[in-house]
């Protein structure tokens, strides 16, 4: 689990992974730019509360790039080896 000051000074954390989220966001993507996107939705908590498509997209832009970055980084199969 990773920890993320919102600047609205909430806390997102984002929960560990499963293959089952990775594929769920395969399974419901309907462009490969949207798997990230997907997998945000899936794995992150803002105050203990999941997420929505809707709460993301109506964040700063620091903090939904925040976001997708973070997962992003966590997704990547070069930085899981790490």
């Amino acid at each position: 689990m990773k920890e993320i000051v919102l600047l609205d000074g909430r806390k997102a954390v984002i929960k560990e992974g499963k293959g089952r989220d990775l594929f769920w966001a395969f399974e419901n993507a309907t462009t490969q730019n949207e798997i990230i996107k997907l997998l945000v939705i899936r794995l992150v908590e803002v105050e203990g509360k999941p997420i929505t498509e809707d709460e993301l997209e109506e964040m700063s832009l620091v903090d939904a790039m925040t976001l997708l970055n973070e997962v992003g980084r966590i997704a990547s199969p070069f930085q899981a080896r790490k």
